[in-house]
């Protein structure tokens, strides 16, 4: 009977030149000895991904230290497959469902005050 397999990823500064494989990023924050999942993702290109990233902005400001990424020669559904198992399992906060979105604030229209009294935000 095999027993489970091991994940294995190797570490990149952020800003350096990931490889032009395919594969499974993961942004994280190192927290003395161990590491927290910001982001999880998967590409194709994950030096293309990495070098123009939306999310990147975002995992920078939450204190990224390091991506992780690991090659992985597979078709695009099992590599989102597996992100999408370690994202369950990590639940990094700068994921899509974990996200909070904030709308736009409209232009030219402020919210109702009452004459003589000042509203709090």
């Amino acid at each position: 009977m095999d027993g489970p397999q091991l994940l294995r990823f190797n570490i990149m500064g952020i800003g350096e030149t990931a490889p032009r494989k395919a594969g499974i990023f993961i942004y994280a924050r190192r927290l003395n000895k161990d590491w927290r999942a910001l982001y999880i993702g998967e590409s194709a290109n994950l030096c293309t991904r990495l070098s123009f990233n939306e999310i990147a902005a975002d995992a920078l400001l939450s204190g990224a230290t390091d991506i992780h990424i690991m090659q992985l020669d597979a078709d695009a559904s099992t590599r989102r497959n597996l992100a999408e198992r370690l994202i369950a399992t990590n639940r990094p906060s700068l994921n899509e469902e974990e996200r909070i979105h904030l709308k736009p604030i409209s232009q030219g229209r402020r919210p109702p005050q009452t004459k003589g009294k000042t509203q709090a935000a």
